[in-house]
């Protein structure tokens, strides 16, 4: 996949969620599919750590991929480095059971973040807080809409770095990458961070929905 496929995937997503947020509306562009990405085994679980799994970054923290149906999905990735992240899909369009791949990562000094030719994954400024964990789910159908419920990203750690949290989204500008932070602020209870967004609303801003790709997010406190 192109840094420029990244780009667009990620810029249409924050763009959406934007838009949800402020009562506006917009048209997104269709955008091209991740290559190789077929190649993910549906009941594959664990390491991923291959570009047929993750197109572009790969992030070698806890994995998991398993088929959407259209019912929705609720998918736990195991604890990696003391932080639990779940992600909830909600009803959608999909067809034919295709595989959603999770990952995460620390990022930073623990490298777990591989270069993409050779460029590394732009880290989290620190005027967003320090981050507690970086998020892949890599969308396996292309137009995919959500048709009720809500997207829910959850993440548990042992201990959080602050109590104000925020989840972000990675876009380009250009040749630059930027974290845009979600105006949606996540609720925070204990060392739980819980960033709901509704699917409908979402959905209603992708008149072809979501491209298939990877999206990269982050869950920062401070």
């Amino acid at each position: 996949m192109s840094l420029s496929t990244v780009r667009n995937v990620a810029a249409a997503v924050g763009a959406a969620i934007l838009f949800a947020a402020c009562g506006g509306h917009g048209v997104i562009p269709s955008q091209s599919g991740a290559p190789g990405f077929n190649a993910v085994t549906p009941e594959a679980t664990g390491p991923c750590y291959t570009h047929a799994v993750q197109p572009a970054w790969i992030f070698e923290g806890s994995c998991n991929v398993k088929k959407l149906p259209p019912k929705g999905l609720s998918l736990t990735l195991a604890p990696y480095k003391g932080i639990t992240v779940t992600v909830a899909m909600p009803k959608n369009n999909s067809k034919g059971n295709p595989s959603l791949a999770l990952v995460d990562a620390v990022g930073g000094k623990a490298k777990d973040i591989k270069p993409f030719k050779g460029k590394a994954f732009p880290a989290l400024p620190k005027t967003a807080g320090k981050s507690v964990i970086y998020i892949e789910a890599v969308n396996p159908f292309a137009g995919l809409k959500f048709t009720g419920g809500n997207l829910i990203v959850m993440v548990k750690a042992k201990k959080l770095p602050g109590k104000t949290c925020g989840v972000a989204i990675l876009r380009q500008n250009g040749k630059k990458f930027s974290w845009f932070s979600i105006p949606i602020r996540p609720t925070v209870s204990g060392n739980t961070i819980n960033e709901k967004i509704s699917g409908g609303a979402v959905g209603t801003l992708f008149p072809n929905g979501l491209p298939a790709g990877p999206l990269y997010f982050n869950a920062a406190c401070k």
